[in-house]
């Protein structure tokens, strides 16, 4: 009776580390697909945003409800960073926006509330300031350049996606 409750034992191991392995091969295929999905959903917004100047509100309602779905995902980030992250790089750039007189589009502004959700509070915070170095370096680049006058705007979205898809690569896959 002992040696076949230890092959019982032993079976069980078994069945309980296959499990887990698919369980594993699961998450991967899982982050994967997520990961897919949020680049996609940051390279839309920032063709549309070059091409049309403007970020629809429904692209970046997806990227919230990405963000969202992430949370399950990648754990990483906890609850209440992700609610805290919608407002801590949002409400700045709202009050630069409101006292530029249109310096920063709505878009931009809902677009980091989004990324808020996906990259709590340091990331967004990062995720904010590479975009705008890299948006401003490219201003520049096109001041100097004469290929934009000094009263003419261009898209920042296209660089706060960039920013926001370094940050989000190096919170889930870097750390």
């Amino acid at each position: 009776i002992r040696i076949r409750k230890d092959r019982d034992k032993n079976k069980n191991n078994k069945v309980k580390q296959e499990c887990c392995g698919i369980l594993k091969k699961e998450e991967r295929i899982l982050r994967l697909v997520t990961v897919l999905v949020i680049f996609g959903i940051l390279l839309l917004i920032s063709i549309v945003d070059f091409k049309i100047h403007m970020i629809p509100d429904q692209l970046n309602m997806l990227l919230f409800l990405a963000g969202i779905w992430s949370s399950f995902v990648f754990q990483e980030i906890t609850i209440t960073g992700r609610v805290v992250g919608i407002f801590v790089v949002s409400i700045p750039f709202f009050i630069i926006a409101v006292l530029s007189s249109g310096g920063l589009g709505g878009g931009d502004i809902k677009l980091m509330a989004a990324s808020g959700v996906l990259l709590g509070v340091t990331g967004n915070v990062f995720a904010a300031c590479f975009g705008l170095l890299l948006g401003g370096f490219c201003g520049v680049f096109l001041l100097l350049t004469k290929r934009i006058g000094y009263k003419e705007c261009f898209a920042l979205g296209p660089f706060l996606c960039l920013g926001i898809a370094i940050v989000f690569f190096q919170i889930n896959f870097l750390q």
